[in-house]
This record gives C-alpha cells, sequence and structure tokens, in this order.
C-alpha cells in the first residue's frame, strides 16, 4: 500500500525552497490566533500500581502509527522520561498498511502492535469488527469529553484540523476567502488555480464526510460548484508545494500538519486560515491491540497520552489536543476561537461512514472531473 504522508522535514524544505522563488507584498502570515484561552487543566487519573508494575516488567511498547518520526519524536522522548524503563518504539506506517499488516502478523502469531494509531475511521470500523482492538477502558475516560471516545476501547489521542491555505502573491489576504461558500462563489474567477486532495486520500474522505454529515446537500452544492474549477493532487506534499511555487491560490481541507511550517521565508509567499464553515476536525485515533505482547506498558502508554502532559508533548509533534489546560499554539481552543463553537465539525467513527463511502466517492469524483 503506497503510503500519502509526507513527512514534516521533507515537506518543511520544499515548501521553504518553492517560496524563495516567489514574492508577495506583505512580509510575514496573518494565521488564526494563538491566545486563546485554554482553561484549566482538567483532571487525570493514572493506571493502577498493578497494571503499572506490570507494565515495568514488559519494559517495551510497539506503536504502528500514520504519524511520522519526526512527528512522533517528542511523543517517545517526554513518554520515556515520564516512565523510565518502558521503551516506546514508534513504526511509521500507511493507514491501511498498519491494520493489514497487525492482522496478518496476530493470524501467524507473530509479534505485533501493542497499540494501533491511525486517522482512517473507516479502516479503524473494520478493525474493531473483527475483534482486533482490546475493550479497555482507560480510568481517564471520566475526564474526557465525550468526542475523544470512538468506540470500545478507541480513544482520540488528537483531533486534527484540516484547513485553508492560500498563495498571498496570487490572492491577498484582504481577499481571500473566509468560509467555503465564499470560495465557491469565487471558484470561477480562480479557475484552475483551487486545489485539494484526492478523496482516496483518508484526510480528504474524514473532511468531506465531517463536513457533509453537517451541511448535507447544501454542503455537496459548494463542493460542486468548486470542484468545477479546481484541482486534485495525491497528497498534500505536492499540493502545498505548488501552492507556494504558483501553481494554486487558494487551497482546501489541507492537512493541519504544514501550520508549524508555515514560517520565515515561506510565510511572506503562503498563509493559512480556519474557515469558519468549512474545518473538520478528525480524530486520530487509539486503542491497544487485543493480543498485544506488552497489553500493560500498551495501556500506560495510552493513559499517558490521554493525560494533559501527554496531550501537551503530541502537540510538540504538531498534533491538536483537545482536553482543558493543555497550552499549545494549535489546539482545539485555538480552532474554537476562529470559527466559534457553533461550526466546530468535530468528526466521529459513526457506522454508517463505511455504508456511505462508495457513494460519497463516486460523487466526489463526478464534481472534482475524477
Amino acid at each position: 500500500m503506497r503510503r500519502t504522508a509526507f513527512p514534516p522535514l521533507a515537506l518543511a524544505a520544499t515548501l521553504t525552497l518553492a517560496a524563495c522563488g516567489s514574492s508577495a507584498g506583505d512580509t510575514a502570515a496573518t494565521t488564526p490566533t494563538a491566545t486563546a484561552n485554554v482553561g484549566r487543566a482538567s483532571a487525570v487519573t493514572p493506571v493502577d500500581d498493578a497494571t503499572l508494575k506490570a507494565a515495568r516488567a514488559e519494559g517495551e511498547v510497539l506503536l504502528y502509527t500514520n504519524a511520522e518520526e519526526q512527528q512522533m519524536a517528542p511523543v517517545v522522548k517526554a513518554f520515556e522520561k515520564a516512565y523510565p524503563g518502558i521503551t516506546l518504539r514508534s513504526l511509521a506506517l500507511g493507514n491501511q498498511e498498519m491494520f493489514q499488516r497487525y492482522e496478518t502478523e496476530a493470524a501467524s502469531g507473530t509479534s505485533s502492535a501493542d497499540v494501533i494509531m491511525s486517522s482512517d475511521a473507516v479502516g479503524w470500523l473494520s478493525f474493531i469488527r473483527n475483534g482486533n482492538i482490546e475493550d479497555y477502558t482507560d480510568p481517564n475516560t471520566p475526564n474526557l469529553p465525550g468526542h475523544a471516545v470512538l468506540g470500545p476501547g478507541v480513544y482520540a489521542m488528537s483531533v486534527d484540523p484540516v484547513i485553508a491555505v492560500f498563495n498571498k502573491a496570487l490572492l491577498p489576504e484582504a481577499k481571500q476567502p473566509t468560509t467555503m461558500v465564499e470560495l465557491a462563489a469565487m471558484a470561477r474567477q480562480l479557475d484552475g488555480k483551487i486545489g485539494t486532495t484526492d478523496i482516496s486520500n483518508v484526510i480528504q474522505f474524514g473532511a468531506t464526510s465531517a463536513y457533509l454529515g453537517k451541511y448535507g446537500e447544501a454542503g455537496w452544492d459548494t463542493l460542486e460548484k468548486i470542484g468545477a474549477h479546481a484541482a486534485v493532487e495525491s497528497s498534500n506534499g505536492p499540493l502545498v508545494t505548488k501552492l507556494a511555487q504558483g501553481q494554486y491560490a487558494a487551497e482546501f481541507f489541507v492537512s493541519g500538519n504544514v501550520r508549524a511550517f508555515i514560517t520565515g521565508d515561506v510565510a511572506k509567499v503562503v498563509n493559512y486560515s480556519y474557515l469558519k464553515d468549512g474545518t473538520p476536525l478528525l480524530p486520530r485515533a487509539i486503542g491497544v491491540t487485543a493480543k498485544a505482547g506488552h497489553p500493560n506498558a500498551a495501556k500506560v502508554f495510552v493513559n499517558w497520552l490521554l493525560s494533559v502532559e501527554g496531550q501537551e508533548a503530541a502537540c510538540q509533534g504538531g498534533f491538536t489536543p483537545y482536553r482543558d489546560g493543555v497550552t499549545c499554539d494549535f489546539g482545539l481552543p485555538q480552532v474554537k476561537a476562529a470559527v466559534g463553537e457553533d461550526n466546530l465539525i468535530i468528526a466521529t467513527f459513526a457506522p454508517k461512514l463505511a455504508d456511505e463511502r462508495d457513494q460519497i466517492v463516486a460523487r466526489f469524483n463526478k464534481a472534482f472531473g475524477r
């Protein structure tokens, strides 16, 4: 299975190179506020002493994740500092690849992942249905918002937004749309200069399905108006690089991971925003596997990742924490401040997603001339 992720450092390098050959009237990017009130730190409930003792005896956790090594590095460092003697091994894999790999290894009796981390809602639904996740209730559960519990034993470790990204030389900030509806109204004049990713991309499908879940046929009408004048790329890497190079003026439903790299020379050319009616937040889910070789260490890791400390470490990797009291420039409070609480679109793992997938894919492809 070909991976669709684009390593953050590679993305930063290509963005910078592309931006160096461009110019814009503005000298710095206007980006959403990072000063939103994050509230008071919510309660944290650790695992019991018996689980912790068993975890220390196991000594390690193997994580299969759709996040790149650079994103996971601060998480690994912080976890191992919090729990010396427990090593966190993180293996970056494609979304479908990790599910398939675990099932193959588990079926053959081969050692496999203790924890799975993925943003693929449809993949998760099948994985859970096949009995691959332990129905583990973490002690932190009562301290979490309802949207953090995605299924039996499955939790959101972050809710990562998709964003709109603009080339300021082609579309000055004063003229940039603030909503999907405004982008649709501008689509004809931006013909060929609007970009997004293909619906086969997990992020695109998650964003599209969540957006349609809120707006229904009105959402389809907006997407179809945009699609008639837009181009589609396979992944975020070429999408944002072409934006910085001037091939696109505006892009939507772009992975929020790029936010951290819109700085320096890149920020002279590129800025991003949270569209008020089009910023779905996609859960990046974690769960302890049913045949984990280190089940107690896995539970300690999940428990820590759902704590305020774990959420702050996740922020350092570019993930979007949602717990109260977590200091993070890219946290849920910042998104809420930008779009308004009534406009938050937090995706779920509703079983109907699997049933509706083919219909959404077909209609998206028609709208975007695929």
